[in-house]
């Protein structure tokens, strides 16, 4: 990537050997990112590893960071880095190398380079990073079970209510899990005092697909929407389709390279073309908010099983092949993740945050809110660490740590 840079600065005003040195760059990195990421070529990677899953930590994220970083020098957004070590610690910023954010060279070189520290902004840092620990270890791992259990049964003794709350549990774990290694990220980021982008919503309840796109992993979609969606932009319906179609594809893709997440990312940009075109009507309603939970469910479900067998299995149980009327196994299933459930949803909707503001304006509470913020903050840090010994973390888990 370095290398790169610096040969599409030198060749900037030869168009035709610059488009060949991007392409060539860009077929590299993206190569190896399909090539260790996909399901398809298990086998072949299996052969040549002896068995083990090779695929480097954070790599999707790195590939975007190379790739748009040299679309920027091509496009003359930015000058080609000839500081290695600069270039170096933009790439290789380990706080969000496992789960983003995506961000510009030009957009973060000035905090990178030149960092601002205080005292309050590490400590807003720590918090925020203790308490997205806790969204991806108290909630997220405990919420995601619940899906996970449903699809391990192959009798299918679960009602369909059932089934559909499994799907709709995974999706609140995807985002409790993905905002809370961006929350990570962003907390350590700021020790650093350097100021990354956020990239999850406030909130998992939305409207309509198209709230949806806006607030789900903005700095990935902003990327595919910035460098890939603009090539086949036009006036009519049919490029519209098609760019958002591509686009949310290839956002599909990168999330894992295997038909499932295809379909997910296909889905997501098909439902965004028809809102468009149907419902023009900004007011919102109970059953719009419905609705997108329904199809969001949905792309959970593909987003997270590994094939189309195992896809096709989950749906059908969903939509016509599990019991109508409530079971004893659901009743076990409740009891097993009911609470966490309700916590998880709770938490999501980001109604704590009005709660926390009423607490705010209370005489007390203006005295009490430092001790009580280094309470929380000890308190969460100490159970954070106790269940990483508990349970043993996964492996990006222990190296955050």
């Amino acid at each position: 990537t370095y290398g790169a840079g610096l040969l599409l600065e030198k060749l900037r005003t030869k168009k035709a050997l610059s488009r060949l040195t991007l392409a060539g760059t860009l077929l590299v990195q993206f190569g190896a990112l399909i090539v260790l990421r996909s399901d398809w070529l298990y086998s072949l990677k299996a052969g040549a590893f002896h068995g083990s899953a090779l695929f480097p930590l954070g790599l999707a994220f790195f590939v975007l960071q190379n790739a748009g970083y040299c679309i920027d020098v091509f496009r003359g957004k930015c000058r080609g880095e000839t500081n290695w070590r600069r270039l170096g610690l933009y790439l290789l910023f380990y706080p969000r190398l496992i789960m983003g954010p995506v961000v510009s060279y030009p957009m973060v070189h000035k905090t990178i380079c030149d960092p601002a520290f205080d005292m309050s902004r590490i400590g807003g840092g720590l918090l925020r990073f203790l308490v997205g620990m806790a969204k991806k270890l108290f909630l997220a791992d405990w919420v995601g079970m619940l899906f996970q259990t449903l699809c391990q049964t192959s009798d299918a003794p679960y009602s369909m209510l059932v089934v559909w709350l499994g799907a709709f549990s995974q999706l609140v774990t995807l985002y409790l899990e993905l905002s809370g290694y961006a929350d990570m990220a962003i907390g350590i980021g700021a020790c650093y005092g350097v100021r990354l982008p956020k990239s999850y919503g406030k909130s998992l309840f939305y409207p309509s697909i198209a709230a949806f796109a806006d607030q789900w992993n903005r700095t990935v979609v902003q990327w595919f929407s910035h460098y890939v969606g603009t090539h086949f932009r036009g006036s009519n319906r049919f490029f519209q389709l098609l760019a958002l179609m591509i686009t949310w594809g290839c956002i599909g893709l990168w999330y894992g390279v295997r038909l499932p997440s295809l379909l997910f990312g296909l889905l997501i940009g098909f439902c965004l073309w028809l809102a468009h075109l149907l419902w023009r009507d900004k007011r919102t309603s109970m059953l719009r908010y419905a609705l997108t939970l329904l199809l969001l469910s949905v792309g959970a479900v593909l987003l997270t099983l590994p094939d189309l067998p195992s896809v096709w299995n989950y749906l059908k149980i969903m939509l016509c092949g599990g019991h109508i009327a409530p079971t004893e196994a659901d009743a076990d299933l409740l009891r097993a993740y009911g609470l966490a459930l309700a916590a998880a949803v709770y938490s999501v909707s980001g109604n704590w945050r009005w709660l926390f503001h009423l607490v705010e304006e209370k005489p007390w509470f203006r005295i009490l809110r430092v001790p009580l913020t280094v309470l929380f903050g000890i308190g969460a840090l100490l159970l954070d660490v106790m269940l990483l010994v508990h349970t043993g973390g996964t492996v990006q888990m222990q190296l955050v740590l």
